[in-house]
């Protein structure tokens, strides 16, 4: 019986991963083959990046533009373009993707983070000869932080003695290896500063090697915190979000924006530490893909995807993060659920409106605000780990809903019952463990299984409080390889997979609880 279980089981994977590999075959060769092609170098890639489609800003009157999340290039594009319309997107790498699939017409960035997706996808999208606006990029603080002139001291004596170039000069050169960051191994009396960046903006900051945020930015702070006397604790959030992790105390630096008035007020931005400009993409004119085959293509995006610089350990690391907060959310929400079922049993009317309340508000609060609010406002002044806060939130969320259910089920037990089980000498508890809740437990059983595979799916926004799962590594990856399309459909085959096994244990659980499952005894009865 077990084996024919287990054939059963690999079956339905195998013939998931067909359907998986189908779809892909249907809808990806494009994307693919010019995949393909990104292994070229820098000055190969430069030279071969075809006509563009437009070749002046005024040419883009009316179009479409594509902005990563919470950048600012958009008021600079509307000084000087009218009519146009704009979407925005995690990181340039969907903005290009925009581009290519005409989503879009144009993806605007910093010249240095375009020119390198240019590189990555040669013969697709090219850059517009004409730049919009120079702008200047610095580390920002919290307002009143003692550190922005301690850093400005530090900026201005770099620029002095040529360290600002010569770090220019490593992270925006096409040669990998000497792409290194220097060890932590000075001696810190002052302790440790938290910095955050995005890790989706190359050469500023991207996740390289063994999933290490590396970049501009990152060399420079550290250079910055040895002679402070600082060490750093490094960690990423999405661009839409980094700024106010700085905002709310949860980072001591952020880095590095543009700066604007509306963002001045509320931070403290240091000196300019590179001036760049601000560049746009668009597509190559009537240049087409070469075909360098779909498996060709399929393979060279695996490479890169999971591969090259160990990023499988990232994928493999954001995975066990989905697992460990689905498992202590799950399990937590549970007995969360448990407690509003005998809290509202209690008869006291006022704990029964609070848990109506909380119940209310858990349901009608998108769940992304709920965590945004707990990780950036409720424990903003607390230096609480955004694993745990995710923990919290996806506790409450899931308490509210097991409770829910299982209400629905217990009162779902006739009356009738309890009342002979009290008309029988038992205590109301007694009644309630003995009677009503081993029955209501076959209902909400099968329910709360389906309802905790969602929770898993649910996790996916963690990303927004700078925590690593799936889908944030999937961003990472995408953001370094410019490959916007292999990591997503990489990422939804894992939840998948994992949803479906997940499902399938649960389900074993549950049918323990079924007392239809079970073999009839009587007792005195051998």
């Amino acid at each position: 019986m077990k084996t024919r279980r287990c054939r059963r089981a690999i079956a339905v994977f195998a013939i998931a991963a067909l359907a998986c590999a189908t779809l892909c075959a249907l809808i990806w060769p494009p994307t693919v083959t010019r995949a393909a092609e990104t292994d070229q170098n820098t000055t190969e890639a430069s030279q071969d990046s075809g006509e563009p489609e437009y070749k002046t800003l005024d040419e883009l009157t009316g179009k479409r533009f594509a902005y990563v999340n919470g950048s600012v290039y958009d008021q600079r594009i509307e000084e000087k373009v009218e009519g146009t319309t704009k979407g925005f997107y995690p990181s340039l790498a969907e903005c290009v993707a925009a581009v290519e699939a005409d989503k879009a017409d144009a993806a605007v960035q910093l010249s240095y983070c375009c020119q390198l997706a240019v590189n990555r996808r040669p013969g697709t999208v090219t850059l517009l000869p004409e730049p919009v606006a120079k702008v200047s990029e610095g580390f920002f603080f919290p307002k009143g932080s003692e550190l922005k002139e301690q850093f400005n001291k530090l900026i201005k004596k770099f620029s002095d003695d040529g360290t600002l170039a010569e770090l220019e000069k490593k992270w925006v050169a096409a040669d990998e290896s000497g792409k290194t960051l220097p060890e932590q191994d000075w001696n810190a009396p002052n302790g440790t500063l938290q910095f955050v960046t995005s890790g989706v903006i190359e050469p500023f900051s991207y996740v390289g090697e063994g999933s290490e945020a590396k970049g501009y930015d990152v060399d420079l702070a550290l250079h910055i915190a040895r002679e402070l006397g600082y060490h750093l604790e490094i960690f990423t959030a999405p661009m839409d979000s980094i700024f106010a992790t700085v905002a709310s105390g949860k980072a001591d630096f952020g880095g590095t924006l543009t700066q604007t008035p509306e963002r001045a007020s509320k931070c403290d931005f240091s000196d300019t530490v590179m001036p760049t400009t601000i560049s746009v993409i668009v597509e190559t004119k009537g240049t087409a893909a070469k075909n360098a085959g779909f498996m060709a293509g399929l393979v060279d995006s695996f490479r890169k995807t999971f591969v090259e610089e160990d990023r499988w350990q990232l994928i493999l690391g954001g995975l066990g993060v989905t697992i460990l907060i689905s498992v202590c959310a799950g399990t937590l929400g549970t007995l969360l659920g448990f407690v509003t079922v005998l809290a509202r049993r209690s008869g006291v009317r006022w704990i029964g409106k609070t848990v109506d309340g909380y119940q209310a508000l858990m349901g009608g609060v998108p769940l992304v605000v709920v965590l945004m609010v707990l990780y950036y406002v409720v424990f903003g002044s607390l230096n609480m780990p955004g694993v745990v806060v995710a923990i919290m939130t996806f506790t409450l969320a899931f308490g509210a809903t097991s409770g829910s259910t299982m209400w629905t089920a217990v009162t779902g037990i006739d009356a009738i019952q309890e009342e002979t089980g009290l008309a029988l000498g038992y205590t109301r508890q007694e009644v309630f463990r003995k009677i009503i809740f081993p029955q209501a437990r076959q209902q909400f059983t099968p329910q709360l299984a389906g309802q905790f595979v969602s929770l898993v799916k649910d996790t996916a926004i963690v990303g927004y409080i700078s925590v690593v799962d799936l889908t944030r590594a999937s961003d990472l990856i995408r953001s370094r390889t410019m490959d916007a399309f292999f990591p997503l459909i990489s990422t939804a085959i894992i939840y998948f997979l994992f949803c479906r096994v997940l499902a399938k244990v649960l389900g074993k659980f549950a049918a323990r609880f079924d007392t239809q499952n079970r073999p009839r005894q009587i007792e005195g009865v051998e």
